[in-house]
């Protein structure tokens, strides 16, 4: 299914910003983000989920620059980055560490991916997107991302990397 989404600079109303397109995938074919799953997969507790703590980026230095921890605000009406790669935050052009979707994408965008995310948690399954962007500066890029439902000290969470197709070490 193909969705059509929107990322605008939060205090810019009306200019162009990064547009994409994205398709769900049953398994992941980037490198990456095949190693993030199977890491996942390995510390999974009995109830099927890996606890956050058990989820060490230090582990993987070659993928940190495209990892992400998400957590949900307001019983998951809106959900915040508390981390984003420097990679990603490059390729895109904007900050994302602590801030809101809402305040990152455009609505219709935001809505789609808190839905993703709250999906992703409480099923407690993992997701896959593959799709294009097309930004501010930016070319086409071919794109895919993991996302993968955790267990914090503070409840669920989403833990995951958007890699580069183009770039597959």
């Amino acid at each position: 299914m193909a969705i059509d989404l929107e990322i605008r600079p939060a205090g810019k109303p009306g200019e162009a910003g990064i547009d994409h397109d994205v398709v769900e995938a049953a398994d992941p074919e980037h490198p990456k983000c095949r190693i993030l799953l199977d890491y996942w997969r390995a510390r999974r507790q009995p109830d099927g989920l890996t606890l956050r703590r058990d989820f060490n980026p230090l582990d993987m230095p070659k993928l940190m620059g495209g990892m992400f921890v998400v957590e949900p605000v307001d019983d998951g009406a809106d959900m915040r980055y508390r981390l984003i790669g420097v990679a990603n935050e490059q390729r895109l052009g904007m900050p994302f560490t602590g801030r809101l979707f809402s305040a990152c994408y455009a609505p219709q965008m935001a809505a789609i991916q808190i839905a993703l995310h709250n999906r992703v948690m409480n099923e407690r399954k993992p997701a896959v997107l593959r799709g294009r962007f097309l930004g501010v500066d930016l070319e086409y890029a071919y794109f895919e991302a993991v996302y993968l439902p955790v267990r914090a000290e503070t409840g669920l969470q989403v833990v995951g990397g958007l890699y580069d197709m183009d770039q597959l070490e």
